[in-house]
């Protein structure tokens, strides 16, 4: 059976809020939302594909949105595997200033299959870590200091409390409406994204780097998160020995209900140690 890829165009909208997710300074289009944008582009394509079921998913490569931009030109290339599978690559064509010659850059890659894989979640007393050995730090300081994002994205909504097992903290699915028309059966884009930003955290203080996700092996919503709504989420440090460090995240409701499971998200620096944590977030340093 021959597989052929189709590469599909797609327009992504430039939204205000957009632009209050950077790396160094710069405006990034944000991996949860890049997930989003191709699942409704496999959706599109192959109705009954079930995009709540999320693999092999890899960030390559950041995509930068212009200064002053409202719209961001991509394809969306999705290939059919022999099993039923699809796999779904976003793209963008750039083309060297000096020569007549276009390059594709790839830079979210996912994978839906075609049998949901069945994944236990952990016993809702994961949900605690207890009060001793453990810090907590408010949100004004985390966006602050250690995940310098603008306000749309300051969803770490109380104190989140980092332990060596993981991070622990309640976050927001904020208001913002041009966000909310394009939640759909992934839920809320900010939910997970809010989850990256408590390993960030704990990279920061445990490990003494700032790391950013750049794959989840496995992501499975069971229930959306819906804006407007608050989630408790917790981190799991399942690797730490490397300069890849590996966490499962769990999201619940306020009904203490499992909504969304991202399983072995693998983070690391990205900054080519550019990015340091400040001193007083490190573990020897005590915190604040």
């Amino acid at each position: 059976m021959t597989v052929e890829t189709v590469r599909l165009p797609i327009s992504i909208a430039v939204f205000p809020y957009l632009r209050d997710h950077r790396f160094e300074g710069n405006a990034v289009y944000p991996a949860v939302e890049a997930i989003q944008t191709l699942a409704r582009a496999v959706k599109k394509f192959r109705p009954e594909t079930d995009i709540t079921a999320i693999t092999d998913t890899t960030f390559d490569k950041f995509l930068f949105i212009p200064p002053d931009s409202k719209k961001i030109d991509a394809l969306c290339s999705i290939t059919p595997q022999e099993n039923g599978d699809i796999t779904a690559v976003l793209q963008t064509k750039t083309r060297a200033k000096k020569a007549a010659l276009t390059r594709i850059k790839e830079h979210v890659t996912v994978h839906h299959p075609r049998i949901k894989p069945e994944v236990a979640g952990y016993p809702p007393d994961i949900l605690s870590f207890g009060k001793t050995n453990c810090l907590e730090i408010l949100p004004g300081s985390i966006y602050r200091e250690l995940v310098p994002f603008g306000p749309s994205y300051h969803n770490i909504a109380e104190k989140l409390t980092l332990h060596k097992g993981g991070a622990l903290a309640k976050l927001q699915a904020p208001m913002i409406d041009d966000a909310i028309e394009k939640t759909g059966q992934l839920g809320s884009p900010f939910v997970l994204d809010a989850a990256f930003h408590t390993a960030c955290v704990w990279a920061q203080r445990f490990r003494r780097m700032v790391a950013f996700p750049v794959g989840i092996e496995k992501r499975l919503i069971i229930k959306p998160t819906r804006p407007g709504e608050t989630y408790t989420s917790t981190a799991i440090a399942v690797q730490t020995d490397s300069d890849r460090l590996v966490f499962d995240i769990f999201i619940y409701d306020d009904d203490n209900s499992l909504c969304e499971m991202a399983l072995s998200v693998h983070m690391r620096d990205v900054s080519a140690g550019r990015l340091r944590p400040p001193s007083w977030i490190i573990e020897t340093n005590g915190g604040k």
